[in-house]
Order: structure tokens, then sequence, then C-alpha cells
């Protein structure tokens, strides 16, 4: 009987050791919650012209990392809109780990946002494939942006303080063309190289 509960303690115990350990990477990296797939709505004008960046994800089974974001700022350095940012980081997750997505952070200021503004640009980490992001010229309020030119970021935190950044300039115009962004990152000798790439950003005229 003795060895009985003793066996019942022991599973008991390890059940509770279990869960206890999956809330902990729940918190602080929660890529195996709710994966859902990344948004890819096809975001264009009534002309059609739209923006498609492409890449290559590789999901990175470690805490602190797969946390990415894509966003466009004007060519004074001004935020105009977040085209997607992984849900964790958007929803509060930067106060937990503040080398998550830092630049996109302090550029997007998330604290500053409502659930609604949260929702609209946030998602699940996604599965490890080929993605689709898009933006159709119009800033975080959905007014139509001014002006030709513009920057996009790709910033993602693969590891601790191991990240990466892509950008490039934005043509408005009325020729098609393609961007192959260089990335730069923090650690040169960087494990995870594979987390983003492929990266492909291409202007469509419709």
């Amino acid at each position: 009987m003795k060895k009985k509960i003793k066996i019942i303690l022991i599973i008991v115990i390890a059940v509770i050791v279990i869960l206890a350990a999956s809330a902990y990477i729940w918190i602080i990296n929660p890529f195996n919650i709710g994966i859902d797939p990344l948004a890819t709505q096809n975001r264009q004008t009534d002309t059609g012209k739209r923006l498609e960046i492409s890449f290559s994800y590789s999901k990175q089974r470690m805490v602190a990392s797969s946390q990415f974001a894509f966003w466009i700022e004007d060519m004074d350095g001004n935020y105009i809109d977040t085209l997607y940012v992984t849900q964790w980081t958007a929803q509060g997750g930067y106060s937990y780990r503040p080398l998550s997505i830092p630049k996109w952070v302090s550029v997007a200021s998330p604290s500053d946002m409502n659930s609604s503004e949260i929702d609209a640009i946030s998602g699940a980490t996604p599965r490890s494939g080929d993605y689709y992001v898009y933006w159709d010229f119009t800033d975080s309020n959905g007014n139509p942006v001014t002006g030709t030119q513009f920057q996009y970021f790709i910033e993602a935190t693969m590891n601790n303080n191991d990240d990466v950044i892509y950008t490039g300039i934005i043509t408005i115009g009325d020729e098609t063309w393609e961007d192959v962004p260089t990335p730069v990152y923090s650690l040169q000798d960087s494990e995870y190289k594979d987390m983003i790439s492929n990266v492909r950003v291409t202007f469509f005229t419709g």
C-alpha cells in the first residue's frame, strides 16, 4: 500500500513539475502555444499597387527566441505602420524580456496601443515555412500615406541578444522593382542565422 502511495506521489509531483515548466516557457517565450498561420491578407490599393515581403522562417526551439516584426517608417525615421509582429512581444512580452525585438518596441511603442490595435498587427508565432506580408501604403490609422519614398524594417530576436535587422528603401512609382536586403547580425558568429532568411521585397504596380 505504501509503495502504491509513493508511486502516486511521484507521478503527481512529476505532473506538477511538467506543468510548471510549461507555464514558465509560455511566460518567457510561448512558441508552442496557440500557433496559427502568419496573417497574409492581400493588402493592396484600388490601383493594384502593393508591397510584398517574402521570407523563410525557421522556428528556434529555445527560450528567448522566435520573435520578429515588420514595419514601415518615413525617410525621417517616423513610424508609419507595423505589418506584422509576433503576438507575445506585442502583448506585453517586452516588459518581461527587454531584449525581444527592442528596435520595434522603441519605434512602435506598443505600450501606447490598445488591445484592438495590437490584435490588428500581431499573430501567434508561426510554424517554420515560407511566408509573405504586404503593405498597402496606409499608416497605422488606415490613412493613405503621402510621399513616394519610405523605409522598411525587419527585426528578429533569434536567441536572447542575438538579433538580425533587414532594411531598405521603398519607392512608390510606376515600375515594378525588387530588393534583396543584406542582413545585419548583432553576433556575426550566430548559430541561428536561418531563423529569418531569403528575404525579398517586391513592389508591384498592379
